[in-house]
């Protein structure tokens, strides 16, 4: 069973809400409106599910590798004027969008909550642009 007992060993995931059996364990706000995992000790069966898909308890090496940087400017004005990072996320989700394919992002809701949502049309990519330097939740939200 996933326990933290100190915040700074925890991303704030949620991998271990994902992939619980039981569904016991729920992504509960701190007194400084972050998310950490809660368990219900009643319904864990402690198949340590959580622990295994913890990138923090299962860290793993970085395997240095030769890096590339790209700089990116999106031609259209407006497009670059609301985006950040050039408008980068807008020409690749574009892209992806027509060939069938569906984008992920983060979006804020009218109460500031960040949460991940999926677009199939380009009129809907206004909905991820701009940055949200807040934690997002990942699934459902409150």
């Amino acid at each position: 069973m996933i326990n933290i007992t100190e915040k700074q060993k925890c991303c704030g995931c949620a991998a271990c809400t994902g992939v619980c059996p039981k569904n016991c364990i729920e992504m509960k706000e701190d007194t400084e409106g972050f998310l950490y995992p809660s368990v219900d000790k009643d319904k864990c069966i402690d198949c340590g599910a959580c622990e295994r898909v913890c990138p923090i308890l299962n860290h793993k090496n970085k395997v240095p590798y030769k890096q590339k940087g790209y700089i990116v400017q999106h031609k259209n004005p407006t497009v670059l004027r609301e985006s950040t990072a050039g408008g980068a996320f807008t020409a690749i989700a574009k892209y992806t969008l027509n060939r069938g394919g569906v984008v992920f992002g983060v979006e804020l809701t009218d109460d500031l909550i960040a949460h991940h949502v999926y677009i199939e049309t380009e009129s809907e990519l206004s909905r991820f642009r701009n940055s949200k330097y807040v934690q997002s939740c990942v699934g459902g939200y409150t």
